[in-house]
């Protein structure tokens, strides 16, 4: 039987006595009832008994949140020096934030805050994409474009006609520049000097494929779009999303690191540089130089808040034309070497977690891990920043607790 079916028969089986009842107390008093009176006492009858109903009986105390209990509970289990150093997690339905959960430290003695911002490494991609068909709704660029329309190539192994859609989409056949063996001592050799971005070309090696070919993910893609970005907007990429993005929607906590000073507080990124099992504070080598070698391949550093707010406005269209968001998730599914992912569009790869088909990207750098997540069909946005890399168990960790968020997420919100 149904609640309020079950509130009508409670009403019909006690209306009668408690009529009599009350006729009784108000008719010894010396006070008459008119009949015309009856249905307000009816109304007060059923008022009664759904008021004290078990749906309308609130037990939790004042200002408590069930499911926020839940949630920085599942946050509190992997925090750790031997799990997960420090998370700042962000959920929002139709861009309202419900829940901003933190859990761990920077370091010791100095707790994450909401208010911190992390490395969102490759999630930086998503932007860069962006900005890509942004200018393309300025007629700026086209997909179809081959990079030497925008770029002078001194450089063999990376084909003239290459196209930017290629590039989008992972199909170019270029080596990631972060696998030459020169790059990091480049970088290592002095923390204080940044590396031009046109000199990050050199570094990109013999092609693994012919364009077009097939799908494979690299960093030497987006490296080429900053690259482009940059030729045709006449401005800094740093500056380019910050008009295009960053001020109209909102995102004040956001930052292009390579050209722009990141204001703190940040989180302090950890790695196990060594191999030995124990994470390093490596917050003092987060330089000029590291800031610039990962350029458009993942300098964005930001709040959780931002990052969920960020994949609502991009996935709901409230960053680009229609077009444009259509082009950007026509994905083709490919074969990722991983169960949670199978897709990918321009900047944005396609999920099935928590038995859901979701939008967005991850993102790993040195010293940081992040997802940044979006459900269509609840408009559910999630991020999860985690300011280490290169543990033994981390990566694990941080997919188990962003699924496990998703699970109750989606059974509360839906």
């Amino acid at each position: 039987m149904s609640i309020f079916r079950s509130k009508v028969a409670i009403f019909f089986l006690l209306e009668s006595k408690l009529m009599k009842l009350i006729t009784f107390v108000l008719q010894s008093t010396g006070m008459c009832i008119h009949k015309n009176s009856y249905p307000l006492y009816f109304f007060f009858l059923f008022y009664v008994i759904w008021s004290c109903s078990e749906d309308n009986l609130h037990t939790d105390p004042p200002g408590t949140d069930p499911v926020e209990d839940q949630i920085q509970a599942l946050i509190d289990t992997r925090i750790g020096l031997d799990k997960l150093v420090g998370v700042s997690v962000s959920i929002r339905q139709d861009g309202v934030e419900k829940w901003n959960l933190v859990g761990g430290v920077s370091r010791e003695g100095t707790p994450i805050v909401k208010e911190m911002k992390f490395g969102i490494a490759s999630i930086t991609k998503t932007a860069v994409a962006a900005a890509i068909l942004k200018l393309g709704e300025q007629g700026k660029v086209n997909l179809e474009d081959p990079i030497s329309k925008f770029l002078d190539i001194d450089n063999e192994n990376i084909d003239p006609g290459i196209t930017i859609f290629q590039l989008l989409n992972h199909y170019s056949g270029l080596k990631g520049y972060f696998q030459h063996p020169e790059i990091w001592p480049r970088v290592e050799g002095n923390l204080d000097l940044a590396i031009p971005s046109e000199d990050l070309l050199n570094y990109i090696g013999e092609p693994v494929f012919n364009p077009g070919d097939r799908f494979e993910y690299s960093n030497s893609n987006y490296l080429l779009l900053g690259l482009i970005v940059k030729k045709a907007s006449g401005k800094s990429v740093g500056e380019f999303l910050r008009e295009q993005f960053w001020n109209p929607l909102q995102l004040r906590q956001t930052f292009f690191g390579t050209d722009e000073n990141v204001p703190g507080p940040v989180a302090d990124a950890w790695r196990d540089g060594d191999g030995d099992g124990n994470l390093e504070n490596i917050a003092d080598e987060f330089g000029p130089a590291y800031h610039s070698v990962f350029f458009t391949a993942a300098d964005i550093f930001t709040t959780a808040s931002d990052l969920s707010l960020w994949a609502n406005h991009l996935y709901n269209g409230n960053a680009l034309e229609p077009a444009s968001l259509e082009k950007m998730l026509d994905i083709v599914t490919i074969e990722s070497g991983t169960p949670y992912w199978n897709g990918y569009g321009l900047g944005v790869r396609r999920f099935f977690i928590s038995g859901r088909i979701l939008l967005g990207h991850t993102g790993g750098m040195r010293g940081y891990g992040s997802y940044m997540l979006y459900d269509p069909s609840s408009g559910i946005s999630v991020s999860l920043l985690n300011n280490q890399s290169r543990s033994e168990n981390g990566p694990q960790l941080r997919f188990e607790l962003m699924q496990d968020i998703l699970n109750l997420v989606f059974k509360e919100l839906d």
